[in-house]
């Protein structure tokens, strides 16, 4: 999982004005007819006319699209059009910033929300609800759903033609190929950003895809939640062994990273506190196991590393060092050869380049994902650029590759967003632009700290930049309440903030939600 520390995460507020019966009904009007209008255009036109333009410019232009299945290029005196590929932190962060009255912003992605994942172990259990960590983009940035020419596609970038400046695009059906194929579509962009993430790394063991639950996702956690539960109620039923439910209720976790030690804390403070009340019949079959490799938590100060250790343990969970070797459909092989059955697998193991950014044709960073510049640009490619975990300085850069945490994504979404507004006023915000407009200042990163909680009301905060340099290191209830009270306040929404608070006190006053639905 990742943490946010940043202060620089500014807080803002949606407001909708009400209209008048008579302006309503022409709003609405005028969306349906642009809806219409996009949904044909993706599969039935030649081009889609979807920025507004005057009828020379629109002829001037119908050569150059001519046989263009979506977006066709901008034209002079038309926005520059970002593109934008992918909801995670650096490019929601990114699309919140830029300024929309010179750029229509394009975002392409397989959700249209952004998860904010420093609470998305909360869900599993039921202390959030998980709607609490969901932020639809159409808050965030508002002209995706509003502005003439700027858009969310529910799709995925196949390819990308960089002399062109178009990407290829597929549709995301969510499985219903039954009743809706997927379709393919181009977009043109003046500039172009990679902000897609990164995949959970399986480091190529068999059966990981297959049988364990990531945590990287609002539907991750609804899965592990949905099989936790389930479990729960059929050990319950008779007719089960001693051993199967021992192993129906053995909840394992793979990774002792911030992820995978806030999920144990949770689900332990679950069993404590939810299951043995009501799940009394079962309660002394349930347990968990944490597995690592080497330390949990290896990048906080030593103290906190051994204050979680002995926390964890209070609670109720087995740490086990080892390397998993094969994971089958009821147990999972460590290198030792010791054999673990296991009910729910959880893994969080850290992440990885995607085969899709791997597959791209720009130069890559050490670990395979797209190699960028001290500006975030791609080398010798005009009008690209990558932030966030699919992102990494180029080795000619002299930089080490930052690591996979939203707050390094979030702010190189905001260093994104500044870059190209203050590019946009120069004038070079069109594709292959001739005013070469000074970049400003490259990005710097500075690491303001890590946070962890590890149940029970206690957690970690470690404010050291690194882990070679000295700083305050918090363990306890102090650093829980430091805790929740950063993440409240860095949750995007004031709409998001109230649900997350109310779900807190509810769960305080009245315990966890248990129904499986």
């Amino acid at each position: 999982m990742r943490s946010l520390k940043s202060s620089h995460f500014s807080l803002w507020l949606s407001r909708s004005t009400p209209l008048a019966p008579a302006m309503a009904a022409s709003s609405l009007l005028r969306s349906l007819t642009r809806h219409a209008r996009g949904a044909s255009a993706y599969r039935h036109l030649p081009w889609s006319p979807f920025s507004t333009t005057t009828a020379a410019a629109a002829g001037a232009r119908d050569e150059a699209r001519k046989g263009f299945p979506g977006l066709g290029p901008t034209a002079k005196g038309e926005k520059a059009r970002v593109v934008v590929l992918g909801t995670g932190w650096a490019g929601s962060r990114l699309m919140k910033d830029l300024d929309t009255s010179g750029y229509d912003v394009v975002c392409v992605a397989p959700r249209n929300h952004m998860v904010f994942t420093p609470l998305l172990a909360s869900t599993c259990v039921g202390t959030l609800e998980f709607r609490s960590v969901a932020e639809p983009l159409a808050r965030i940035q508002p002209a995706v759903s509003k502005s003439p020419g700027s858009y969310f596609f529910l799709a995925r970038c196949t390819g990308v033609d960089p002399d062109a400046h178009t990407i290829d695009c597929e549709t995301v059906t969510d499985g219903e190929k039954d009743t809706l194929e997927p379709w393919k579509f181009k977009v043109a962009y003046d500039k172009l950003v990679f902000a897609c993430g990164a995949e959970a790394s399986t480091f190529g063991i068999k059966g990981v895809t297959e049988h364990a639950i990531f945590l990287r996702e609002v539907h991750h956690a609804q899965e592990i939640r949905r099989r936790l539960l389930l479990n729960l109620m059929l050990s319950d039923v008779p007719g089960l062994s001693e051993e199967e439910k021992r192993r129906l209720l053995h909840c394992v976790v793979v990774g002792g990273g911030p992820t995978g030690v806030e999920f144990s804390g949770e689900l332990s403070d679950f069993i404590m506190r939810d299951v043995k009340q009501r799940y009394s019949h079962v309660k002394d079959y349930i347990h968990v196991t944490l597995i690592e490799a080497n330390e949990i938590l290896s990048s906080f100060d030593v103290r906190l590393r051994q204050y979680a250790t002995n926390q964890l343990i209070k609670s109720g969970v087995r740490l086990v060092q080892g390397i998993v070797k094969d994971v089958q459909p009821n147990k999972l092989i460590l290198d030792n050869g010791e054999e673990v059955p296991y009910g729910l697998l959880v893994w969080s193991t850290g992440v990885g380049a995607s085969p899709f950014v791997k597959s791209l044709p720009f130069p890559k960073s050490p670990g395979g994902r797209i190699g960028v510049d001290e500006w975030l640009r791609v080398p010798s490619v005009r009008d690209v650029y990558a932030i966030g975990d699919c992102s990494g300085f180029h080795e000619s850069t002299g930089k080490d590759v930052l690591p996979a945490l939203a707050q390094v994504a979030e702010r190189q979404g905001k260093y994104l967003a500044n870059l190209l507004n203050h590019v946009m006023k120069a004038g070079g915000g069109h594709a292959n632009s001739e005013v070469e407009a000074d970049p400003g200042p490259p990005f710097v990163y500075k690491h303001l700290g890590s946070m962890a909680t590890v149940g029970r009301y206690k957690a970690l905060v470690d404010l050291r930049q690194s882990k070679e340099s000295r700083g305050i290191s918090l363990a306890g209830f102090v650093s829980f309440f430091i805790w929740r009270s950063a993440y409240l306040t860095r949750v995007v929404s004031w709409r998001n903030r109230f649900y997350v608070a109310i779900n807190w006190l509810t769960t305080l006053l009245f315990g966890r939600d248990i129904s499986r639905i």
